[in-house]
């Protein structure tokens, strides 16, 4: 299994840093459309992003709208093995860290509580139309949102809703998750949107 999703890995990194500069933008633009026409953006105020590495797909279009639309963005910020999220807005400049992620320069008392975000954008390598993810391979969201797989004792807790962000190109038929691999509750690609069936 391991050794599968290694491939699959790699498959799927070559086949996105080889996307030219013109689809990238395009798969943007049309992903920024059918994020923004979900209930679950707009609902959200407090909304975990990313900014773009390695041909990932771009969300500077959507958190630009989303910033004028009054929304509050949160970036990543990896400390060991501990993912926590820092306020971030266009005029607070990014520092390259670990995993090569560009991070905002914010105090650490500054940080959200996962719990405490309506929308968490999340990147990922690969996806099935299950909304099974395989991300870098640190573990970072599945250890943060772990409640949401029934693993931690968390009363009634649900939140934030995960939605993963892709382009549709990162998809496969179907992978096989492990038990500590958490679900996303949909998936938007710059073609459609893919919704657990769970």
């Amino acid at each position: 299994m391991a050794d599968q999703v290694d491939l699959f890995r790699a498959k799927h990194r070559a086949r996105r840093a080889a996307l030219s500069a013109e689809v990238q933008s395009a798969n943007s633009a049309a992903l920024k459309s059918l994020v923004e026409a979900r209930s679950e953006y707009q609902r959200a105020t407090h909304i975990a992003a990313y900014i773009a590495i390695r041909g990932e797909i771009d969300l500077a279009p959507l958190i630009r709208s989303g910033f004028a639309a009054g929304k509050q963005f949160y970036l990543p910020v990896l400390r060991d093995s501990t993912m926590y999220f820092a306020p971030w807005s266009l005029d607070k400049p990014l520092e390259k860290k670990g995993f090569g992620l560009l991070e905002p320069d914010a105090d650490p008392a500054d940080y959200i509580s996962p719990l405490q975000l309506d929308l968490v954008l999340a990147p990922l390598v690969v996806f099935d139309e299950q909304c099974n993810r395989i991300g870098q391979g640190g573990g970072f969201y599945d250890r943060t949102f772990a409640h949401k797989n029934g693993r931690l004792e968390s009363g009634d807790v649900t939140g934030p809703v995960l939605l993963g962000v892709a382009h549709d190109s990162q998809r496969e038929p179907h992978l096989q998750p492990q038990s500590w691999d958490v679900p996303l509750d949909l998936i938007v690609t710059e073609r459609c949107v893919y919704r657990c069936s769970g």
